[in-house]
């Protein structure tokens, strides 16, 4: 495949994305839990209306706006605070294309209030986008590795075959989709950087302000950040190589600069919204759970249990050891310490199941790591038993999960263990 049948693919891909997440919001009411602002959504936007046009006002929003949008955010009328637990790190990732939709209905409509439909409209462009870009760095950097075939087959059913899918086009508002985003951004300013002869400052600051964001968007991510340093070296002694490049007074001093620029509005919002500069705002959340973490129910529960929504995960497991004995065991037991201290972190959280999720979905932006191991499968089949093989499982993934996507309701009732109302979903009906 040339080159511009890939551009030409990617660019049909982000197309159907965008078509999708629209179609898939355009039933239902918004003022629920279907709704792509609702709840956290709302907390994570609601940077955007209230910088732009209430001024952090809570008096200027709309009446309960804070109620209609699910609670996700506190419009303190008394303080006159906007008060969101979240960071503003998604916030910052839509806000391209927050201004030029504002931009654009001004000019053809006039402006509009905060949640409308021109608010709605962001996130169903912003998550499939950044998706579709995220998963095209990908298949460049697999490009290092396998041909274009394996390689465009990894990213795509590993978007398609996967929970990403629901939280790029059924729940893109949530984090996921963007984290995936930045970890893909990542790894790519990585290669780059790592292959020059000498780190450059402008590749330190942009190393430095992804790192900031990833933090920003999640801090668990710094998971992330510590097992990217290892991908694309096939030795310890490699990684130590590389890495010492970068650790110049110089890189670092500018890697640090621009993640604190990143991190500076963060602090002074804090400030003005809890009177400090540094803040928990997850009141009586946490990790209740360490000493007890719930990993069966965080695999293996019909409640958003990782392995009945992402079954992709079992190819991604034979892929470590296909890596281990293909002499790249430091890729091997990276990507798998990283969905273990993952899963231990989401077993261990106050509330296992995350709420209204699809599948463990703190997993879902790692992908961005695993898509290595799924495409070590992929080429090991491909190898041992022929095109077909690879093919006929890619097919299977995605019909999987574009069945259980479209069948499920946005969040489980049926209880932990219900696998009758599980089997509903892949044999029942649509809806």
């Amino acid at each position: 495949m040339k080159n511009v049948g890939v551009l030409a693919f990617f660019l049909c891909l982000l197309g159907l994305n965008v078509f999708l997440t629209f179609n898939y919001h355009s039933h239902g009411s918004r003022q629920s839990y279907h709704g792509a602002l609702w709840a956290d959504r709302g907390g994570y936007f609601v940077y955007l209306p209230a910088t732009f046009q209430y001024g952090f006002d809570a008096a200027k929003f709309p009446a309960k706006a804070d109620s209609l949008a699910g609670h996700g955010f506190t419009i303190d009328n008394s303080s006159g605070v906007v008060r969101t637990k979240y960071t503003y790190g998604v916030a910052l990732l839509e806000l391209p294309f927050y201004l030029t939709a504002h931009g654009i209905g001004a000019i053809v409509g006039g402006r509009e209030p905060a949640f409308g439909d021109i608010d709605h409209a962001v996130v169903c462009v912003a998550s499939p986008v950044l998706v579709t870009v995220g998963i095209y760095l990908l298949f460049l950097l697999l490009r290092i590795r396998h041909n274009e075939r394996t390689s465009l087959m990894s990213v795509f059913s590993l978007f398609a075959g996967s929970n990403l899918f629901f939280y790029t086009v059924g729940d893109p508002g949530m984090s996921h989709a963007f984290s995936f985003f930045l970890f893909a951004a990542l790894l790519s300013a990585q290669n780059r950087a790592f292959h020059e002869t000498r780190i450059s400052a402008r590749s330190a600051i942009i190393l430095g302000a992804l790192a900031g964001l990833i933090l920003l968007v999640r801090p668990t991510n710094i998971i992330f950040l510590v097992a990217s340093l290892f991908v694309g070296f096939h030795t310890l002694h490699e990684v130590v190589e590389r890495s010492w490049k970068f650790l110049s007074p110089s890189n670092i001093a500018w890697a640090a600069l621009a993640a604190a620029l990143v991190w500076l509005p963060q602090f002074v919002y804090w400030k003005y919204a809890f009177g400090s500069y540094l803040t928990w705002p997850y009141t009586n959340e946490g990790f209740t759970e360490l000493t007890s973490p719930k990993f069966d129910l965080f695999w293996f529960s019909t409640n958003n249990g990782a392995l009945p929504y992402a079954p992709i995960f079992l190819l991604i497991l034979v892929g470590m050891g296909i890596l281990w004995r293909s002499g790249e065991k430091v890729l091997a037991v990276v990507s798998f310490a990283t969905l273990m201290l993952v899963s231990y972190l989401g077993a261990s959280w106050w509330v296992w199941h995350f709420g209204c999720g699809f599948g463990s979905r703190t997993l879902v932006e790692y992908f961005a790591l695993f898509v290595f191991p799924f495409a070590a499968t992929l080429n090991a089949m491909k190898l041992r038993w022929g095109r077909l093989l690879p093919v006929l499982v890619v097919l299977t993934l995605v019909i999987f999960e574009l069945k259980i996507t479209y069948s499920y309701g946005a969040c489980w009732f049926e209880g932990d263990w219900n696998w009758s109302a599980y089997g509903n979903l892949i044999f029942g009906p649509t809806k």
